[in-house]
C-alpha cells in the first residue's frame, strides 16, 4: 500500500521560505507562464498553437479558460498578419473589392489614397473661390461702370450672386463625388511585427461576429454612402492568422454557429447586410479572409448546447481539454499560489505587496476553497478577488 505523502502545516512552512514579501517574487513575462495549475492544458494550447489547431476548454468559472486562450498568441508567427482594403467596384456597387496585402500595406495605400482625395477636393474648392472672386468682381465693375449719375448699380452684383450660387450646386452634384467614391476602406490593418490578434467575441450579435453592412438613410440623390464604405469587419475577420475567443459558446444562435463553422472551414467569409431591413440588404463583399483559430469556451452544459457540426469540427481537426478544479496542497503548488499572488498585485497596481504571512492567508483560503483535504482551489478569479479586496483594505488603513 502506497504511503500518503506528508505536507508540512502551512504555518511551519511559511516560516522556512526566504521572501519577505511578493516584491521578491519573479513574474514571468509570458502570459502561458502564468497560467497556475494547468500544466497539462498549457501544453496542449501550445501544440494547437504549432499546429493551427481549434481548441475547446471545458470547466467551471474562473480556473484560467480565457487566460489560456489568450496566450495562445504568444505562440503564432507575426509573420503572417495580413491588412484587407475594401474597394468601390465601378461594375457592380453592391459588391465591394476585397484585395489583401501584407501587414502595414493597407494603412499605406489607404492612407496616401486619403491624402490624394483631401488635396483634390482643396483644388477644387480653391478653384471655385477663384471663380466665384472673378464672378463678384465682374459684378463690381460692371455696377460702378454703369452707375447712373454716380449711383452704384446693384443689379450686376445681384446677378453675380446668383451665378455664384449655381456655381456652387453644380460642384456639389452627383457627378462631383467620383474621387470620394474611389477611396478605399481599412477592413482590417496591422503594424508589421506586432502580436497577432487576439478577438473575445463573446456574447456578439450576428452583425460583431461574421462583419455588417451599416444602413444608410440616404440612398438616392448622390448623397449615399458608397457600399464598400459602409462594410464593417466581423471578429471573424478581426481575428484573421490569431485567436477567436468565446466563452458559453452556446449562447450563439444556431444559424450564427453555422455560419461560424463555414468560416472556419472555407478559411475566408464574405461581409453581407445581416438585417433584411437595412439598405445593406443587397450588399455582398468577395470573401473576406478569416484564417483564424477558434477557442471556445464553457461548462459541460455549454458544450452539450453547441452546434453538433461545430462541436464535431472542434473534436475532429482539434482538441478537448477538461480544466482542473483543484491541485494537490504541496510544496511546489504553494510556490505557484506565491507566485499568483505578486501576479495579481503586479497585474493590479494600485495595491501593496503582500508580506510572507498576508500570503499565509491566502494560501489557507484556497484550502478551504478547495473543498477537499490536501487540496489547493484553481478557481483563480475567486482568488484573485480576494487578493483585490485585503490589498484596497490595507490602502484604506
Amino acid at each position: 500500500m502506497e504511503k500518503e505523502s506528508t505536507v508540512t502545516p502551512l504555518d511551519e512552512w511559511i516560516e522556512e521560505q526566504s521572501f519577505n514579501s511578493t516584491a521578491d517574487i519573479d513574474v514571468p513575462n509570458k502570459m502561458a507562464d502564468k497560467v497556475i495549475g494547468q500544466d497539462k492544458a498549457v501544453e496542449v494550447i501550445k501544440k494547437a498553437a504549432s499546429q493551427k489547431r481549434h481548441v475547446m476548454l471545458i470547466g467551471e468559472p474562473g480556473t484560467g479558460k480565457s487566460m489560456l486562450a489568450n496566450s495562445m498568441v504568444e505562440f503564432l508567427s507575426r509573420t503572417e498578419l495580413q491588412d484587407v482594403i475594401a474597394y468601390h467596384n465601378q461594375e457592380d456597387v453592391n459588391v465591394p473589392l476585397i484585395r489583401v496585402l501584407p501587414a502595414g500595406k493597407g494603412k499605406q495605400i489607404v492612407a496616401e489614397q486619403k491624402m490624394y482625395a483631401a488635396s483634390q477636393k482643396a483644388q477644387k474648392g480653391k478653384s471655385m473661390l477663384m471663380a466665384m472672386a472673378a464672378i463678384v468682381g465682374l459684378g463690381i465693375l460692371g455696377g460702378w461702370f454703369f452707375a447712373d449719375e454716380g449711383k452704384f448699380d446693384v443689379t450686376f452684383l445681384f446677378v453675380a450672386a446668383i451665378f455664384c450660387l449655381i456655381l456652387f450646386f453644380i460642384n456639389r452634384s452627383p457627378g462631383q463625388r467620383q474621387e470620394i467614391m474611389i477611396v478605399p476602406k481599412l477592413l482590417v490593418g496591422h503594424d508589421e511585427g506586432e502580436m497577432p490578434p487576439f478577438i473575445d467575441a463573446t456574447g456578439s450579435h450576428a452583425g460583431s461576429l461574421l462583419g455588417d453592412v451599416r444602413h444608410d438613410p440616404f440612398q438616392s440623390g448622390g448623397l449615399e454612402t458608397p457600399s464598400h464604405d459602409r462594410l464593417e469587419p466581423g471578429a471573424v475577420h478581426k481575428a484573421s492568422k490569431g485567436v477567436l475567443f468565446i466563452d458559453e459558446i452556446n449562447v450563439l444562435r444556431m444559424e450564427s454557429q453555422q455560419s461560424l463553422l463555414t468560416a472556419m472551414q472555407e478559411g475566408k467569409l464574405s461581409i453581407t447586410g445581416q438585417s433584411e431591413r437595412s439598405s445593406g440588404a443587397l450588399v455582398k463583399s468577395e470573401p473576406v479572409p478569416c484564417d483564424f483559430i477558434l477557442v471556445c469556451a464553457g461548462n459541460v452544459d455549454a458544450m452539450n448546447g453547441m452546434h453538433p457540426a461545430l462541436r464535431s469540427r472542434i473534436r475532429g481537426y482539434g482538441y478537448e481539454v477538461y480544466m482542473l478544479n483543484s491541485m494537490k496542497d504541496t510544496d511546489e503548488n504553494r510556490k505557484k499560489l506565491i507566485r499568483f499572488v505578486a501576479q495579481e498585485v503586479t497585474k493590479d497596481a494600485k495595491i501593496p505587496h503582500f508580506d510572507k504571512y498576508a500570503v499565509a492567508e491566502i494560501l489557507r483560503e484556497a484550502q478551504r476553497r478547495a473543498g477537499k483535504k490536501g487540496e489547493l482551489t484553481l478557481r483563480m478569479r475567486e482568488l484573485g478577488g480576494l487578493v483585490r479586496i485585503a490589498g484596497d483594505v490595507a490602502v484604506a488603513k
